[in-house]
């Protein structure tokens, strides 16, 4: 009778401490992955959380960026890890731009994953081209793009990428005819911007407006509805003489984990998120990168993926892109 209550004391205390009870989370480090290459606005919003995350829940938290095939390499290894809480997906737009894009994915968008938490997302993407287009408005290299002889290419980080999306619609709503060249990141895009191996592309505000100010690139408009202050001397293409036009879907980041992580991991997890979304220097930090800041419960994150697939569903289908 002693040895079975022994057993059932051992038992007990054995689940008390597991990650299901998130008693002993996290008890070494947490990888943080990021699937794109570093340098965008994404990776920075990821390295910023990751550090101060870190110091609340007392493990590191590494970035890890798995680049690849418009985010489906890191998101798959992710939604394939064990459901522990020691890898997590740090999820930019492309997540739920990509169950319209591709007919089959190595994963389920909505049910192989977790929500952890909503971090934000940024209000629209300003249009640049390299100083050597001589276009200084919207309405310029529309011209520029149709004139039999020129070619104008864009750049984006991927097929199906948001930026990718954006040129596409950019495209159909003024009759430009740009080329799409996709790259691996967005430092690659603006190294070929610099180069004149290609002549415009759609920048997170941060990186466009750090970039104009500087003199590298010159700025023509923002695509969403309404101006931004990071650049408020820079029009909407709404302004620039395309009446109606509006590609207000920003830069979106999100934490997610494998499906079938403990609740209890869940909730250590947001609750650290959270207080880091709060912090006074956190939230100047975002304000520069033009990040409307989210939080909340996972539930806030849970509705933002079902309306974010409808909204780059609709999108994709004005642009007049396939799946493939």
């Amino acid at each position: 009778m002693k040895r079975l209550l022994a057993a059932c004391l051992a038992l007990t205390s054995a689940l008390l401490a597991s990650p299901g009870t998130a008693a002993d989370f996290p008890d070494r480090p947490i990888r943080l992955v990021m699937p794109f290459s570093p340098g965008g606005p994404t990776d920075m919003v990821a390295r910023i959380l990751a550090q101060h995350a870190s110091e609340r829940l007392g493990q590191p938290i590494v970035v890890e960026n798995r680049a690849g095939a418009n985010g489906i390499i890191g998101t798959g290894a992710v939604a394939s890890a064990p459901p522990d809480g020691y890898m997590l997906l740090l999820a930019p737009t492309s997540h739920t731009i990509n169950p319209s894009l591709y007919k089959k994915l190595p994963y389920d968008t909505v049910h192989d994953f977790a929500s952890v938490i909503y971090v934000g997302n940024s209000p629209g993407l300003v249009l640049v081209v390299g100083n050597q287009v001589p276009a200084k408005s919207v309405q310029e290299l529309v011209e520029l793009a149709k004139k039999p002889g020129n070619s104008i290419a864009y750049g984006s980080a991927g097929n199906g990428n948001l930026l990718h999306l954006a040129g596409e619609y950019f495209n159909r709503a003024t009759g430009a005819r740009m080329l799409h060249v996709p790259y691996k990141g967005a430092g690659a895009i603006i190294a070929g911007l610099y180069s004149g191996e290609i002549q415009a592309a759609f920048l997170g505000p941060p990186q466009a407006a750090e970039l104009i100010k500087g003199g590298k690139l010159r700025g023509l408009a923002v695509t969403s509805p309404k101006r931004i202050p990071q650049l408020s001397d820079l029009p909407s293409i709404a302004e620039s003489g395309y009446p109606g036009y509006d590609f207000d879907g920003g830069i979106q980041a999100a934490i997610y984990a494998p499906a079938g992580t403990p609740p209890a991991v869940i909730a250590k997890l947001n609750e650290a998120f959270n207080a880091v979304l709060q912090e006074p220097e956190i939230r100047e930090r975002f304000a520069t990168l033009a990040l409307d800041i989210g939080g909340g419960p996972p539930s806030v994150l849970d509705k933002q993926v079902t309306n974010r697939m409808e909204l780059y569903a609709g999108l994709l289908r004005q642009a007049g892109i396939q799946p493939e």
